[in-house]
């Protein structure tokens, strides 16, 4: 999640509201995407020969999290998410993964929220641009992440693409031509589509 949300969000700082909001994105499948989440686990195992870093931009409640720790070997896990109620429920359900995680509160915005955080081989992002309500702000975003990866790392991005009858805003959600043209902006190479599945797509970049 990331603070330039709609109005009819949720406040990223309550724990009850949080939960209430996960539970809601459980029941219609807006969390789990096992396709995407089977997608970020090839692609990942694809591109690495070695246990990698990974940072996860919008990380939210952390279920991509707990599924990429569970089949990708990682060194180390930073959830990265404006709200301390989203990354206290992160840490609950990574409960048995702790000595390979941390969570950081901050807006993927704002390049001074990832002026303390290391590099990493790989940063993740999934379901999260689109929060800023504003599809010109994706390369703000993109050129945050690419500063936050080691030489030759990867970018793997997964959004909702504009395209009737599920989201039709042009103002909010980019095409999947948009969505690559963006990486390209924002200096990343090799971008190629990973998956394009039931209205998203998953991108991988890198720098």
């Amino acid at each position: 999640m990331d603070k330039n949300l709609s109005q009819n969000s949720i406040d990223p700082q309550c724990l009850q509201q949080a939960l209430a909001w996960e539970q809601k994105m459980l029941a219609i499948g807006g969390l789990y995407r096992e396709h995407f989440f089977e997608a970020f686990d090839r692609q990942l195992n694809l591109l690495f020969d070695k246990p990698i870093s990974v940072l996860e931009v919008g990380s939210g409640p952390g279920h991509l999290a707990k599924a990429l720790i569970e089949s990708v070997p990682i060194t180390n896990y930073c959830l990265f998410d404006l709200s301390d109620a989203m990354n206290h429920i992160a840490l609950r359900h990574l409960e048995s993964y702790q000595t390979r995680i941390n969570c950081v509160a901050g807006s993927f915005l704002d390049a001074q929220d990832f002026t303390e955080l290391e590099l990493f081989d790989a940063v993740v992002c999934m379901q999260s641009v689109h929060e800023v309500r504003d599809k010109t702000l994706a390369v703000s975003i993109y050129n945050n992440v690419i500063n936050q990866l080691k030489p030759d790392g990867y970018f793997l991005v997964c959004d909702f693409i504009c395209a009737p009858p599920n989201t039709n805003d042009a103002s909010i959600y980019m095409t999947q031509e948009e969505q690559k043209l963006a990486l390209l902006e924002s200096g990343f190479k090799s971008v190629s589509l990973v998956s394009a599945h039931a209205g998203l797509t998953l991108y991988s970049a890198q720098k």
